[in-house]
């Protein structure tokens, strides 16, 4: 890439740095745009509104002579400015919301859109946002591409569900998954709690499920992840026990974690 003089060198920049707390703190509520048919249009219209960001990022990545500094800066820049956000919040429970759709946002459109631009700077720099990010806030926000998510958002509960079903050789419109979908749009998504429940779990759900799969036993963990509690939700969901299923399953999702991403 040709050198860039003076000016436009501080032009890009401060559009990189205004333009990544834009593609976080500037957007809405990510649920509202997480359901079937409404996430990919969703997705390119978030794209098209920061193309000019991306783009302005990448340019001063190519430009430096040490990238990795460049894209810890831009990482630290945008904490800063979250934290700062966050702060203003005076509830205790707005801010730990917010705090999830800021992690939600970063999983299904700031991380993707990088990744879709195939630009140099796109792995490395949201490889730097993940890490210092997860520190920073005590999350476990994965990151994953467009076409991944595309095809399995509309699981968002059901994730590891669908490995399990997969594992076992069930197929994607099983019983059980029909029913475990139903029970999330039909009362988790009716309520305040159960929609901060899917966004945390939709956070590190794909990451998990991931991890299970490159070990040496997959098809044995899923096989006891199934015997030691997702047959007892689908139990509990047929006996109208929905509640206890809410904690059957975070339960579930709070040990895979301990054991797959400490």
């Amino acid at each position: 890439m040709e050198k860039m003089d003076i000016v436009t060198y501080g032009e890009t920049y401060n559009r990189a740095m205004q333009g990544i707390e834009d593609m976080l703190l500037r957007e809405g509520n990510p649920l509202s745009s997480f359901k079937k048919n409404v996430y990919p249009e969703a997705f390119q219209a978030y794209l098209r509104r920061h193309m000019e960001t991306l783009n302005a990022i990448d340019a001063i990545y190519q430009q430096e002579e040490q990238p990795q500094l460049w894209a810890e800066k831009l990482a630290e820049h945008l904490i800063e400015a979250v934290t700062a956000e966050l702060d203003a919040i005076p509830k205790k429970g707005k801010k730990s919301e917010q705090q999830l759709n800021y992690n939600m946002l970063l999983a299904v459109f700031v991380f993707p859109a990088f990744l879709e631009t195939r630009a140099a700077s796109a792995e490395p720099v949201t490889d730097v946002i993940m890490k210092k990010w997860n520190k920073a806030f005590r999350t476990s926000v994965g990151k994953a591409d467009y076409a991944k998510i595309e095809s399995g958002f509309h699981k968002k509960l059901c994730y590891i569900t669908t490995a399990v079903c997969e594992s076992q050789g069930k197929a994607d419109d099983c019983y059980e998954l029909k029913l475990l979908r139903s029970y999330r749009d039909s009362y988790l998504l009716s309520s305040g709690d159960g929609q901060a429940l899917v966004k945390e779990y939709y956070n590190i759900a794909p990451t998990i499920v991931n991890r299970i799969n490159r070990q040496e036993n997959p098809a044995e963990i899923y096989e006891k992840i199934w015997d030691c509690w997702l047959s007892g939700c689908v139990r509990l969901i047929e006996e109208g026990e929905k509640e206890a299923c809410r904690e059957r399953y975070m339960e579930m999702v709070y040990e895979l974690k301990e054991r797959y991403m400490s």
